[in-house]
C-alpha cells in the first residue's frame, strides 16, 4: 500500500509475570528465612513462585525479540562476518615486518593481551600486512580471528562507534544482548568476561585513538590485538610497533614485476617506469593493474612530485583509461556509506541494470581501483579510503546535486527493501514498506532469504552498511527516514544494538514530529516503546503504545491500531491488568482478516494464554489448539513452539503430565531449532514441573538446571527465581533441606529484585511522550 503500514502478525518474544504476584513473593514471605524450616510457608513460596511463573506468558508481536543464538546447523555464524578479507592476490616488501610480526612474545607479566601496532601514511600498505599477519597467526589463536573495520576516515555515518563494535564482537562470540547494559564501559565490562581464558586474535583496522582501542581490548594474556593506524597512538604501549615506509625503487620494482607476472605479462621496461615513478604500494598496483589491463599503455616514468601526490597521479592515470560507464560507476560507489560494494548497489547508485554493474564492478577491480572482498560469501569489493577521496573529488566535477540526491533516494528505497525482505521471515510486524511513484524509483530487487536464520546471518553481515544508510538518510532528512529506522529496529532489538536503535528512533521521530507525519511518528512511539519493554520501563512503555494507538488512529491506519492494541495487551498483562490486556485481545481478535493466518493464529493464541491465566481452560484449549493450526500453515515455527508451550502448562496445571511432556517436547525443539535462549530456558523450567510430577527427580533435576543456566545467560531475572523455586522443591523433596533453603533464598532474592525495581518504576514514572 503506498504509504502505508503492512503488518504481517509473527510472534515477537516477551516475557510476561504476574506483577502483584511477585511482590507478594518477595514482601510476604521473607520470614522464610529463620532458623527453623516451615513447611507451611515454604510450599507458601512455591505456591507464589509456581503463579508468577503461570503468570509467565507469551505476548503478541513486537515485544521482547527472541534471544536468537547460533545454531548449530548454519554454515554461517555471526563470528563469520568477522573474518579477515582474503587479501589481494601479490604480497610481496613486507616479509621482514611480517616475521617480526608473527615472532612469539612470551607472556611473561605482561597484564593483558599482546599488542601488535602497524602504522603508516594511507596507501602503504597496512591492511595488506595485517591480512597477512592475521593469517600466519591464526594457528595460535584457535579461540578465532576476529576482524573489525572502525571505518575512522569515512563519512561520519559510516563510521563503527565503540558500543557497535562491542555489541558486534560480542554477537560474534554469541554473548546474548543484556537491555540493561548498553553504555560502552558497560559493554567493555562484558566483552572482558567474554574473553577471560580465551585464545583469540582480533585485528582492528583503520583506529585513530587510544579511546577507541581500550574498551575492545580482551582480557585473556593468551589474546593478542593487532592495530592499524595512520599514526602513533598515544596512551596506547604496543609489545610490537612498526611504521611502513614507502617501498623503495627495488621493492617496488618486485611488486610491479609480480604483479605483471601473473597475469602473463613480462615487460621490464614498464616495470622499470612505474619503480621510478611511484614508492606507495596502492599507487604501484594501480599501475600495474592499468598495465596488465592495457599491455600498449605506455607508463610515463615521471615521478608524480610528492609521495603524498602519488595515489592522486595514480588515480588520475587510471581514470583516463577507463570508458565512460566505468567512471559513473566509480563516482556513484564511491558515495555509497557502507563498505562492501556489490553489483546490485552500484546498479541503484548508477542506475543501471544488475549484470552491467557487475561488469563494470570487475572492470575498475581490473584496474586496481577495487579490492574483492569475499568475507560475507555474497561477493562484492571494497574501495581504499584513498581511492574513495579521489573518486569524491572526480564526482564534484561532474555529478549534478540533483542527480545525486536522486542516487540517494535510490538507495534508500532499496535498503529499507533489502531490510524488509530480510526481516519478515523473522519478524513480520516488523515490514513497513512503500510503493515509490516517482521517477526514482528502486528497479533492483532485493536479495530473497530461505529461512528466518539464513535471514538472520544476512542481516548479521550487513548491518553495518545497513547502519550506515540508515543514518545517512537521516542526515539527508529524507520523509522516508523513519521507515528504514522502524525496519531496522526488529533486528537491532534482537541483537542487543540498544543504543543505536536510541539515536535512530529519536532522531527520526524527530523527524516525523517536524513533517507533521503521523504514521512516522506513531511508528517511532512504539518502537521505543518496545525497548521500554525490554528494560522493565513497563510504565513508560504503556505511555508510549498509548501515544502510538492515538497517532494510528489519527492516521486511520487499521494495520498500525491493530499492532499497538497487541503491545498494549503485552505491557497489561506484565502488569497484571488482565481486564485491560483482555479489552486489547479482543480488539485484535475482531480486527483480525481472514486471509491473513498469522493475525489470526496471534489473535487466538493471545486470548487462550489469557483463558489459561483466568482459569477458563476448555475455551484455552479451543483458542491455542486453533492457533497451532494457523501458524502451522503460515509457516510460523516460533508461533507453533509457543502455543504447544502454552498448551504444555495447561495440561501441567490440569495433572494430565504425559500430555504436557509431549506438548513441551514439541515446543523445546523448535525453540532450540530457532536458538530461542529465553522460551528454551522457560520451557526447561516447565519440563521440571511435569517430570518432578512423573516421579522422574533426576530428568527434573536436569531441566531444571539448564533452565537457570540459560536464564542467567540472558539476565531473565524471572526465569531464575522460577528455576531456582524448582531446584527448591526437587531437594525438600529429596529431604536436602540445606540445598533447598539455599536455592529458597536465592528465589526470594531475584523476586525482590524485580518487585523493588517495579516500585521504583511506580515512584519514578517516566514523563509522557513528546506529541506534536
Amino acid at each position: 500500500m503506498a504509504g502505508g503500514l503492512r503488518v504481517r502478525q509473527r510472534g515477537r518474544l516477551v516475557i510476561v509475570a504476574l506483577g502483584p504476584t511477585a511482590g507478594v513473593a518477595a514482601g510476604g514471605l521473607t520470614n522464610l528465612l529463620t532458623a527453623t524450616w516451615n513447611w507451611w510457608l515454604f510450599g507458601g513460596l512455591v505456591l507464589i513462585t509456581s503463579l508468577a511463573s503461570a503468570g509467565t506468558l507469551i505476548a503478541l508481536p513486537r515485544g521482547n525479540p527472541p534471544d536468537l543464538a547460533v545454531s548449530p546447523a548454519e554454515d554461517q555464524p555471526p563470528a563469520s562476518a568477522l573474518r579477515p578479507p582474503s587479501g589481494t592476490r601479490v604480497f610481496t616488501g613486507r616479509s621482514k615486518e611480517l616475521r617480526r610480526l608473527a615472532t612469539p612474545v612470551p607472556e611473561g607479566d605482561r597484564p593483558g593481551p599482546l599488542l601488535l601496532v602497524i602504522a603508516g601514511m594511507p596507501g602503504t600498505g597496512k591492511t595488506e600486512l595485517a591480512i597477512s599477519a592475521a593469517r600466519a597467526l591464526a594457528a595460535r589463536y584457535p579461540d578465532g580471528v576476529f576482524w573489525l573495520g572502525l571505518r575512522t576516515y569515512a563519512a561520519t555515518e559510516s563510521q563503527v562507534t565503540s558500543t557497535a563494535a562491542l555489541r558486534t564482537l560480542l554477537n560474534a562470540l554469541n554473548v546474548p544482548p543484556d537491555p540493561n547494559a548498553t553504555s560502552v564501559s558497560a559493554l567493555s565490562r562484558t566483552w572482558k568476561a567474554a574473553t577471560t581464558g580465551k585464545k583469540m586474535l582480533i585485528i582492528l583496522d583503520d583506529a585513530d585513538t587510544a579511546e577507541q582501542i581500550r574498551p575492545l581490548l580482551p582480557a585473556a594474556q593468551g589474546a593478542a590485538i593487532l592495530i592499524t593506524t595512520r599514526h602513533v597512538l598515544i596512551g596506547i604501549d604496543p609489545d610490537h610497533s612498526i611504521t611502513l615506509q614507502p617501498f623503495t625503487r627495488s621493492q617496488a620494482a618486485r611488486l610491479a614485476g609480480a604483479i605483471l607476472r601473473r597475469t602473463g605479462l613480462n615487460d621490464p621496461q614498464a616495470v622499470a617506469a612505474i619503480a621510478a615513478a611511484f614508492r606507495i604500494p596502492l599507487a604501484i598496483r594501480q599501475m600495474s593493474d592499468l598495465k596488465a589491463a592495457n599491455p600498449a599503455h605506455e607508463i610515463s616514468a615521471t615521478p608524480a612530485g610528492t609521495i603524498s601526490d602519488e595515489t592522486s597521479a595514480a588515480f588520475a592515470r587510471s581514470l583516463a583509461a577507463l570508458a565512460k560507464p566505468a567512471r559513473l560507476v566509480l563516482r556513484r560507489v564511491a558515495h555509497y556509506p557502507g563498505s562492501l560494494i556489490m553489483a546490485p548497489i552500484a546498479a541503484v547508485l548508477a542506475d543501471q541494470q544488475i549484470d552491467d554493474a557487475a561488469t563494470l564492478l570487475a572492470t575498475l577491480y581490473q584496474r586496481g581501483l577495487l579490492v574483492p572482498d569475499n568475507r560475507t560469501g555474497d561477493g562484492g569489493y571494497r574501495m581504499h579510503d584513498a581511492v574513495r577521496a579521489a573518486a569524491l573529488i572526480e564526482s564534484g566535477k561532474h555529478d549534478s546535486v540533483k542527480h545525486l540526491a536522486a542516487a540517494d533516494r535510490r538507495l534508500f528505497q532499496y535498503t529499507n527493501d533489502t531490510i524488509d525482505a530480510a526481516v519478515l521471515p523473522i519478524d513480520s510486524s516488523a515490514s513497513v514498506t512503500y510503493m515509490s511513484t516517482d521517477e526514482d524509483a528502486c528497479r533492483v530487487p532485493p536479495p530473497r532469504h530461505d529461512s528466518d536464520v539464513a535471514a538472520l546471518r544476512w542481516l548479521d553481515r550487513h548491518h553495518a552498511d545497513l547502519l550506515a544508510v540508515t543514518r545517512r538518510c537521516l542526515s539527508a532528512r529524507s520523509p522516508q527516514a523513519w521507515r528504514l529506522v522502524h525496519n531496522l529496529e526488529a533486528y537491532q532489538r534482537m541483537r542487543g544494538f540498544y543504543t543505536e536503535i536510541i539515536e535512530l528512533n529519536g532522531q527520526a521521530l524527530s523527524l516525523a514530529q517536524h513533517a507533521n507525519d503521523l504514521l512516522g511518528q506513531a511508528a517511532m512511539h512504539q518502537n521505543l516503546g518496545l525497548v521500554d519493554m525490554r528494560t522493565s520501563n513497563y510504565h513508560a512503555a504503556l505511555a508510549r503504545f498509548q501515544t502510538s494507538l492515538e497517532l494510528y488512529t489519527q492516521a486511520g491506519n487499521q494495520a498500525g491500531q491493530k499492532v499497538a492494541h497487541h503491545e498494549l495487551c503485552n505491557v497489561h498483562k506484565w502488569l497484571g491488568n488482565f481486564a485491560q490486556a483482555r479489552a486489547h485481545a479482543t480488539f485484535c481478535f475482531e480486527a483480525s482478516s481472514g486471509d491473513d493466518l498469522s493475525e489470526r493464529a496471534f489473535a487466538h493464541s493471545s486470548l487462550g494464554v489469557l483463558d489459561r491465566l483466568e482459569g477458563s481452560y476448555t475455551t484455552a484449549r479451543e483458542h491455542l489448539t486453533r492457533a497451532v493450526e494457523l501458524f502451522e500453515r503460515a509457516g510460523q515455527r516460533r508461533g507453533v513452539g509457543i502455543c504447544h508451550r502454552q498448551l504444555g502448562m495447561l495440561d501441567q496445571h490440569l495433572s494430565r503430565y504425559h500430555d504436557a511432556q509431549a506438548h513441551l517436547g514439541k515446543a523445546l525443539f523448535l525453540f532450540q531449532e530457532l536458538g530461542d535462549l529465553m522460551n528454551q530456558a522457560d520451557t526447561h523450567h516447565n519440563l521440571a514441573v511435569v517430570h518432578r510430577g512423573l516421579g522422574a527427580l533426576a530428568t527434573a533435576h536436569k531441566h531444571a538446571t539448564t533452565a537457570l543456566a540459560l536464564a542467567r545467560q540472558i539476565s531473565h531475572v524471572q526465569g531464575q527465581a522460577d528455576a531456582h523455586s524448582e531446584l527448591a522443591q526437587l531437594a525438600q523433596t529429596a529431604g536436602d533441606y540445606t540445598t533447598a533453603h539455599i536455592h529458597l533464598r536465592h528465589a526470594l532474592d531475584l523476586h525482590q529484585r524485580l518487585q523493588q525495581a517495579r516500585e521504583a518504576e511506580q515512584l519514578n514514572p517516566s514523563p509522557p511522550p513528546e506529541r506534536r
